[in-house]
């Protein structure tokens, strides 16, 4: 019989549930994106309009939006319905694969790594959500005791090629919870064996999958290559994984208290002492609250593969002594999440009022208005120590670009917060900027209704690629 839920597990979860409940009250997947995958499932051409460009992490794209496509094309949804039921079904993925993670594991650090990690992915779309629950549900079989050898070559083979669609940094975190495996057993430290076996084959099925998927299912909008290629080094590039800890405190608070029990369990030289983890939490909720915005979730995708496979390797060492040595640094992490959450919805609740004050009936160029739509965006720097010292209008100058920093998803945004009535957009088309559909894929004359029609002529005319 499996234990109930403790402390950690309570913090961990409320901290999830309130992240879940307000970004469905704010619409929060509206404002990156996932309003792109959203309007491509409500329009219902999903493959087409862009999964094809997404085609090597299909998996995750599937689990996450298919769903509520599906109800959709069943029941005919109100926009309302639609966009709300999104939101929920998003939320639920990782919720579904922690209770998996619960069910199958030995020891309850998988689960709480788990949902401790999505709390700082959870407000960006990134497919690693679920790449990693599939990857962590592998690494619990492999390493139970319980589990015999052919159990996990299976488990290994199976979960292989399912996490080969999911995301291209599970890669990574298989060869890098590898590398320092090794390391720690060479320095006498107890990391499970088999699971170091088990790694090096899932490093290779992935690599492998990798380079496939590259080949043979790339992407073909040319406004969509640059920016993988501006992007691709962000996951391995060290400089600018620590440039986002200067830009980002609260992430690295929160990287620190992950690590910081399996400091103590894999007994190395240099730990991270009680009275440091509480020092670290209380800088962790000044910049939560303070600094929060939507590129923290953003850049937390490309540290996280990195901290996560570190502190699973490190943890393993002494699972006992982890699950000692965790609670307090959990508990924090789940305090600085639950009050990132809150700052980032207010910020959203803000910039939902802004827009609706210009909202119009019909298309309304913002950059043509007769007020300013805002001031620039001038990148995080200002916002570091406190975001509402940031402009002397803190909606104007502060929120509004911050979540329009992508400009694209505008239109999306005021499309469904509008019931589909009016679109607020920027012009695009400028060298480097995202337009993310194929216009031989936009067909006003497939709509279902006039307002769709509406919707998708402005898409062949303004954001779509000839």
């Amino acid at each position: 019989m499996r234990s109930p839920l403790e402390r950690t597990d309570w913090a961990l979860l409320a901290a999830f549930l309130l992240a879940a409940a307000l970004g469905t009250w704010t619409s929060c997947l509206l404002v990156n994106d996932a309003a792109i995958f959203l309007t491509a499932g409500w329009l219902g051409n999903s493959w087409d309009l862009y999964f094809s460009q997404d085609a090597d992490r299909v998996v995750s794209m599937l689990l996450t939006y298919g769903p509520v496509r599906v109800v959709h094309w069943a029941f005919g949804l109100s926009t309302s319905a639609y966009i709300a039921l999104a939101h929920v079904l998003y939320f639920a993925v990782p919720l579904v694969l922690w209770l998996m993670l619960r069910a199958i594991e030995a020891q309850r650090l998988f689960s709480r790594l788990y949902l401790a990690i999505v709390l700082a992915l959870i407000y960006f779309p990134t497919e690693q959500i679920s790449g990693i629950g599939i990857w962590m549900i592998w690494l619990a079989l492999v390493t139970d005791p319980a589990r015999t050898a052919r159990q996990a070559t299976i488990a290994t083979a199976l979960l292989g090629a399912v996490l080969g669609l999911t995301h291209p940094a599970i890669a990574m975190m298989s060869l890098l919870y590898l590398a320092v495996g090794v390391a720690l057993v060479a320095f006498g430290r107890p990391v499970p064996r088999r699971s170091l076996v088990a790694a090096a084959v899932m490093s290779v099925l992935l690599l492998a999958a990798y380079l496939a998927t590259s080949r043979w299912l790339p992407a073909t909008n040319p406004t969509v290559l640059p920016a993988l290629a501006i992007n691709r080094y962000d996951y391995i590039d060290p400089r600018r994984m620590l440039a986002t800890m200067v830009l980002f405190p609260a992430l690295a608070m929160l990287w620190l208290l992950l690590l910081a029990p399996g400091t103590q369990s894999a007994r190395l030289r240099w730990r991270i002492s009680p009275l440091a983890v509480l020092i670290i939490g209380a800088v962790g909720l000044w910049f939560a609250a303070a600094s929060t915005g939507l590129l923290t979730w953003l850049y937390a995708r490309h540290s996280e593969p990195h901290v996560l496979a570190l502190a699973l390797v490190l943890a393993l060492v002494s699972p006992s002594i982890w699950l000692a040595q965790a609670q307090r640094p959990l508990m924090l992490y789940a305090a600085i999440a639950a009050v990132a959450v809150i700052s980032y919805n207010v910020d959203l609740f803000l910039f939902g009022r802004f827009v609706d004050r210009h909202m119009a009936p019909g298309v309304v160029d913002v950059d043509k208005q007769s007020v300013p739509w805002s001031t620039r965006f001038v990148g995080p720097t200002a916002r570091i120590y406190f975001k509402r010292a940031a402009g002397p209008d803190y909606v104007r100058d502060v929120v509004v670009p911050t979540y329009d920093w992508y400009q694209v998803t505008l239109a999306f945004y005021s499309f469904f917060r509008s019931d589909r009535q009016s679109i607020l957009f920027h012009q695009l088309g400028r060298p480097g900027e995202w337009l993310p559909y194929n216009c031989a894929t936009v067909d006003p004359v497939r709509a279902s209704d006039e307002q769709d029609k509406f919707f998708l002529t402005f898409l062949s005319k303004n954001y779509c690629v000839r």
